[in-house]
């Protein structure tokens, strides 16, 4: 079964209507899996006092990550940057490493033997414990992946038609603030919570980077839920929240071996999405049964269309789809997403149709009022 990863680029819109209250228009959003073996992966690393044992373990596992790009042959670059993003900091949101990027392009040249990309990229993975206690992990992605580092440190790390793939490992929550704390002490990332910036709009941030490009999804090796038999870690809750908000893993920082989850990640690098963001949240019979008689009249309807079949007549191709949280799909209202589960996930090059009632607005992301 592939795991979750959120597409939220919608390629094409028909029949919308905003008056939810009344209205029973149909509205049909239409996705592709992505048809391109391309993945540009970010790397931010929680460089802070604590994080010895984890850089050693990602270090230790990170084989496992590379054997599944190359399995899938996977045309990639891999950066990688710290989660220090004050301002005392100069390598803040520079991709590091000679060179500051690392690419598959050795497997072309005839010799794939003489590729140490592996061994380069487990070597960069242990960047010490030196770094800032505030750790801005969502922060400094958006800024390694934006003008004006896009354009001249970073400048040719992020391809237009690859899908970005930002990976966080840290054992804090995120301490993204804009410089509005200053650079002061760890504890202000709790204390002044209310004064870091929303993770809606870091995350909107990212998407814009690839907004109508390969797209962009986020995963983490973070502090879980409940972090009692874990020594230091704190739950990553900005960070989980956002992963909700973009798709990817959800990894457990407190284990100990890390191969699991360094095979996951490295599986969705493949850029195989099982998650796509709808435009509207979607009417389900239950939810107003005073609107249709017909039962699941208002339920989403779900079509795939295989690689290179022919989607412009609905009535001459495509499969439906059922609603099944195994082998079909399922709808999380939370964000109104259509996951596919099991053997319903779209293969690539795969064309999505989603048809269903529009019922309101995506829902807004859930409050950060709490650290905690």
């Amino acid at each position: 079964m592939r795991l979750a990863l959120a597409s939220t680029l919608v390629l094409a819109l028909v029949g919308c209507d905003q008056d939810y209250g009344t209205a029973r228009t149909e509205t049909t959003d239409e996705f592709d899996q992505a048809p391109s073996n391309k993945v540009d992966i970010l790397w931010v690393i929680d460089d802070s006092t604590s994080m010895k044992e984890e850089q050693a373990a990602v270090k230790a596992a990170g084989a496992d990550f590379i054997a599944e790009l190359d399995d899938a042959d996977m045309d990639f670059h891999i950066g990688l940057i710290t989660s220090d993003g004050d301002s005392t900091n100069s390598k803040a949101s520079v991709l590091l490493g000679t060179p500051n990027y690392l690419t598959s392009a050795c497997r072309d040249d005839g010799n794939p033997v003489d590729c140490t990309y592996g061994t380069d990229f487990t070597n960069l993975v242990e960047q010490g414990t030196g770094g800032s206690d505030k750790e801005k992990g969502l922060e400094v992605a958006l800024n390694a992946v934006s003008p004006p580092l896009s354009q001249n440190y970073n400048a040719g790390f992020v391809r237009d038609d690859a899908l970005l793939m930002v990976i966080i490992l840290s054992d804090e929550n995120d301490c993204s603030d804009g410089g509005r704390l200053g650079d002061t002490t760890g504890e202000d990332c709790y204390t002044r919570y209310d004064e870091l910036t929303p993770v809606g709009d870091l995350v909107a941030g990212l998407q814009d980077v690839k907004a109508g490009t390969g797209g962009v999804v986020l995963s983490g090796i973070i502090g879980p839920e409940a972090v009692e038999n874990c020594q230091f870690a704190v739950p990553g809750k900005r960070y989980s929240e956002a992963i909700k908000m973009m798709g990817g893993v959800e990894a457990d920082i407190c284990l100990q071996d890390y191969s699991p989850i360094m095979q996951s990640l490295g599986l969705v690098a493949t850029g195989i999405l099982t998650n796509f963001q709808l435009t509207h949240a979607a009417s389900y019979l239950a939810d107003d049964p005073a609107t249709e008689a017909d039962e699941g009249k208002n339920n989403p309807k779900v079509k795939v269309w295989a690689p290179g079949e022919d989607f412009s007549d609905p009535n001459k191709g495509g499969a439906s789809v059922a609603e099944d949280a195994t082998n079909g799909w399922t709808y999380l209202p939370d964000y109104a997403q259509i996951q596919f589960n099991g053997d319903a996930v779209p293969e690539r090059g795969a064309h999505i149709e989603v048809t269903y009632y529009p019922s309101g607005p995506v829902p807004e992301p859930p409050s950060d009022a709490s650290a905690s």
